[in-house]
């Protein structure tokens, strides 16, 4: 089984959006810092600031890994949680877009290999 970290080589572009049922506003865009980037066998991990809306905010780190039932995103934000992941790959270029189950909180990780 490849592992989370194998599976996103070489997509070194990370966008999240994150979509809250709660307060405003009520949805945010997070770019990731390349050098940020850490991968073991197990996880791929890294940190993501605000790129919109532009106010202050803290970077956040964001954790992808494996686990019994499939893949799953732990974040700073909801340190006692984690969020099942589903996965869609673009034949056309190669990215991928992850996206969380809906719940109240509702994330879309695309990692590319270029900056768009």
């Amino acid at each position: 089984m490849e592992t989370a970290a194998g599976m996103y080589a070489g997509l070194p572009y990370i966008t999240l959006y994150w979509l809250s049922g709660f307060g405003d506003p009520k949805y945010e865009i997070w770019e990731s810092k390349k050098a940020s980037i850490a991968a073991t066998p197990e996880e791929l991990s890294f940190t993501v600031y605000l790129a919109f809306p532009l106010e202050e905010a803290e970077d956040c780190r964001i954790t992808i890994r494996r686990s019994d039932g499939g893949l799953v995103l732990a974040t700073d934000w909801f340190p006692e949680e984690e969020f099942e992941l589903k996965s869609f790959a673009s034949q056309a270029d190669g990215s991928v877009l992850l996206q969380s189950k809906y719940l109240r909180e509702v994330f879309f990780i695309h990692l590319r290999k270029e900056y768009e």
